[in-house]
């Protein structure tokens, strides 16, 4: 009897102490363990020890180049891309990609309790303005349309597309055979012989306006010192002789006349607004070399 008593006694402790233990703790959200990111993206995306939660649609802005080191994950949530209306320059090496994923890519994200799947996220989607954009050594994978480009130059070396969707790579609205092996695409010279872009806005969409406008600068501000220097001598020489027929003296009054003093006041006038110009056309020209330096 006393064995049985015990044992009854062992159960009801262990069955009061298990009431009593705390409950183990809640799975954290998915996004605990990324950093989350959104809307414009500065110049330089550096990688992090986690991957980068996109909860938004980023941007590559206008007229701007970003640059995606080797090394850094993209993850992104449902029906968000990645737009790229400037240069995007995407530069991974052979063992260490760029990559842009879904959200539940368990290989990004181990918190994730759903499988990836084709359709998770909208993809990247190229600009017609954004010309020179270069993914080199990248992983588009899970989304809609992987990348769906408005513009032939842009250039891809090597990139890997696996489980989009719809489709791997759009250009122009043809859809590319791609496979899952490494893929390259670049501009060719007889596309850009067909469409004629300079060169240099190949490499620069802003190269043209910002040599035109650093050029321009310097020749008004090269011709206006010039002037000024040349101005600023006939001023002083126009000045003395108006100070010279201003004079008082008895002997200053006989030999010059009002008419005189009237000519020498002119000139010395219109001198001191042609200085005023000089130095005016020198201005405009180091305020648009300055600006050149500013895009």
């Amino acid at each position: 009897m006393k064995p049985f008593l015990a044992l009854i006694l062992a159960l009801a402790a262990t069955a009061s102490f298990s009431q009593t233990a705390p409950p183990a703790p809640a799975a954290l959200p998915d996004s605990a363990a990324f950093d989350t990111i959104a809307g414009d993206l500065p110049s330089l995306v550096a990688p992090k020890k986690h991957a980068y939660f996109v909860a938004g649609d980023i941007y590559v802005p206008q007229g701007k180049t970003v640059e995606i080191a080797a090394g850094t994950v993209l993850c992104f949530k449902n029906f968000t891309g990645l737009h790229v209306q400037g240069t995007l320059i995407a530069k991974g090496v052979k063992n260490t990609p760029v990559v842009f994923t879904s959200e539940h890519d368990k290989d990004y994200n181990k918190r994730s309790t759903v499988d990836a799947a084709p359709y998770d996220w909208n993809g990247i989607y190229i600009h017609e303005d954004a010309i020179g954009t270069e993914l080199s050594y990248c992983a588009v994978m899970y989304s809609v349309d992987g990348i769906n480009s408005l513009t032939r130059f842009f250039k891809l070396t090597p990139c890997v597309f696996l489980h989009n969707g719809r489709a791997s790579l759009t250009i122009l609205g043809a859809q590319y055979q791609v496979t899952e092996e490494p893929y390259e695409y670049s501009l060719t010279l007889k596309d850009a012989a067909v469409a004629s872009p300079p060169i240099t806005v190949l490499k620069d969409p802003l190269a043209a306006t910002r040599n035109t406008l650093r050029y321009s600068g310097a020749a008004y501000a090269a011709g206006g010192f010039f002037a000024a220097v040349v101005t600023a001598t006939q001023l002083v020489s126009s000045q003395r002789g108006f100070s010279a027929v201003s004079s008082m003296s008895k002997d200053n009054l006989t030999r010059n006349s009002g008419a005189a003093w009237e000519t020498a006041r002119n000139k010395r006038n219109n001198d001191l607004a042609n200085l005023i110009v000089s130095c005016g056309v020198m201005g405009i020209g180091v305020v648009g070399i300055f600006w050149s330096m500013r895009f």
